[in-house]
């Protein structure tokens, strides 16, 4: 089973979203990943901003994207903000012909230099609930959230519903590639399952700071032995990679973590 993950710091409109599940859609993929912030706005630029400014143009890029997802036999995995009456939320949208389903994040950054939990409307609960898992090709996908990965209890709920591969997309930058590449390693072989990880390109800049910031792209997968297969550079890149059911299983028996 073919899926993808899109490598981009910006889309540029409709042509652009469609030429890449065009060729998605070609190489017979059935699932194609989005990277943080690729649909929306990184929200740093509008930190500052009346939430209420935002509201339609989110509104109307929401409904583009679902519009274009029926034109296309492809299940698009993509983080986006959810807008609920006059609050955002940070969500990621599994949109398949039209059909979409939100999972909004349990965990969001509350650093004085990332505040996310100040920004969205999302509701930290105390426990948290599995993400959404969805069946295709035999294999059984949930997602989660770049920030996400950080927390045991997410990997836990995984591998309990035994969750076969899990899609996390990120935004990570400040030079942190190789701590991201451990963890995303350790969490694949600890669970016996397969991440696809479609991570930003591009920058931004701090205006307190002036600081640069670098999203430095390395969108990869990593094998259910924790093993690098796959992985994109630092620029604009679409990722198709294979998923083998026989492999796995060989891991789980191999290891039986699960």
């Amino acid at each position: 089973m073919k899926i993808a993950a899109l490598q981009l710091s910006a889309l540029r409109g409709e042509n652009e979203i469609r030429s890449y599940l065009q060729v998605a859609l070609e190489q017979k993929v059935k699932i194609i990943l989005f990277g943080e912030y690729l649909l929306s706005p990184f929200f740093k630029k509008f930190e500052n901003t009346k939430k209420s400014l935002l509201i339609h143009s989110i509104q109307s890029s929401n409904e583009q994207l679902i519009k274009i997802s029926n034109s296309y036999a492809l299940t698009i995995v993509t983080p986006i903000f959810e807008v609920v009456g006059n609050k955002i939320y940070k969500s990621i949208a599994i949109i398949n012909k039209g059909k979409i389903l939100f999972y909004r994040a349990q965990r969001l950054m509350p650093y004085e230099h990332w505040n996310e939990a100040k920004f969205f409307a999302n509701t930290i609960p105390k426990n948290i609930k599995i993400p959404p898992v969805f069946n295709m090709g035999g294999l059984k996908f949930s997602i989660l959230f770049g920030y996400e990965l950080h927390f045991d209890e997410f990997w836990l709920q995984f591998k309990t519903h035994q969750v076969d591969c899990v899609l996390l997309p990120s935004a990570s930058t400040f030079d942190s590639s190789l701590r991201w590449r451990s963890i995303i390693k350790m969490r694949a072989f600890l669970n016996n399952c397969y991440i696809l990880r479609a991570n930003r390109i591009g920058q931004h800049q701090d205006e307190i700071t002036q600081t640069l910031w670098n999203f430095y792209g390395d969108s990869l997968l990593v094998n259910p032995n924790g093993e690098v297969i796959d992985c994109l550079g630092d620029r604009e890149e679409l990722l198709i990679v294979s998923l083998d059911k026989k492999y796995l299983k060989q891991m789980k028996e191999c290891w039986q973590f699960r």
